[in-house]
């Protein structure tokens, strides 16, 4: 990145260069200008600035506008008509994009004279925001200890109540979102090693990796597995089987896990949702409250990326709940 020269660049960008000339004026404008920390723009973001610019450009010609007189409404109209490289309608980040470009743009524009008053990209500022980002559903501070108890608690007989008293605690206790948790395998639950772990395949952008069974979790599973192993299955590998057989459809988990959350007399409170994702949201929570190193824990929540588990420590209120390990 080169650094700005201490002497004067001389002004090659005037009002009538940006009239006869706007792509000529605006390049020159971007080489010649340094941005916020004092250094002139990468040959890459100039080439960047220059194509956004040049879509502008052909906006104003089709739509035969003025650089001097256009307004906020016609810059909306070429914001929202904006799309991606696959025909279909731009992001907001892209449209946010534009927008600042355009804004900088128009007050230098303001500096040479060519425009006067107020920049008319100010006021869309407030339309073309950034989308909130939501923090995720869970389980309020140390009541997920409370849901394993009033799972445990529950008097399981039948196959099914032993299915289910093990699959969900095995949900908070080991991470797994509600695809996983279905379509878990027999071959992938491994038990003899210390600890204990899953094996979750990779799917979509969640790589492969091994999911801890936190000891809470253990005994449950061990009594579903010794149950199922008397069941008429067959050759079935499906870990959790439906009354069929075969898998659990993803809404008859949803109806088991919202049934405990709404119930537990009334002693559960969460966050953002009744579906098995807070139950995933507060095994995450409760692993970085007990300071387990961040990348272990970006390991067994499968992301991609460390800024989805860092988000999670704004819901980290006090270490406490079930004991991590």
């Amino acid at each position: 990145m080169e650094q700005l020269s201490l002497i004067a660049e001389p002004r090659i960008d005037g009002a009538n260069n940006w009239l006869s000339n706007p792509m000529g004026a605006f390049e020159n404008w971007q080489r010649s200008t340094p941005h916020s920390d004092g250094y002139l723009y990468a040959e890459q973001s100039v080439k960047q600035h220059r194509a956004m610019w040049h879509c502008f450009v052909d906006y104003l010609t089709r739509e035969q506008l003025d650089l001097r007189a256009v307004q906020s409404d016609r810059l909306a109209k070429f914001l929202d008509g904006l799309t991606a490289k696959n025909g279909k309608s731009a992001q907001d980040s892209t449209r946010r994009r534009y927008l600042k470009l355009l804004a900088n743009t128009f007050d230098h524009l303001h500096a040479t004279g060519l425009r006067r008053g107020a920049n008319p990209c100010l006021v869309l500022f407030r339309y073309y925001r950034p989308t909130p980002v939501k923090s995720p559903g869970a389980l309020a501070a140390q009541e997920d200890d409370r849901f394993v108890a009033f799972v445990l608690s529950m008097a399981a007989v039948t196959w099914r109540e032993i299915r289910d008293q093990a699959m969900l605690v095995l949900i908070i206790g080991s991470g797994l979102y509600a695809a996983e948790i279905i379509g878990l395998q027999m071959d992938h639950v491994i038990l003899d090693a210390e600890p204990p772990y899953l094996i979750i395949d990779a799917h979509g952008k969640v790589p492969e990796r091994r999911a801890p069974i936190i000891a809470f979790a253990r005994a449950p599973l061990h009594r579903w597995l010794d149950v199922r192993a008397r069941l008429p299955l067959g050759n079935e590998q499906t870990v959790f089987i439906s009354g069929k057989g075969g898998q659990m459809l993803p809404a008859t988990l949803y109806r088991k896990v919202q049934a405990i959350l709404k119930g537990a007399d009334g002693g559960l409170r969460p966050r953002g949702g009744f579906g098995p994702q807070v139950l995933r949201n507060s095994f995450l929570m409760r692993q970085l409250a007990r300071d387990k190193p961040i990348d272990v824990v970006q390991q067994w929540a499968g992301h991609v990326e460390l800024k989805s588990t860092l988000r999670y420590r704004a819901l980290v209120v006090n270490p406490g709940g079930i004991e991590a390990e």
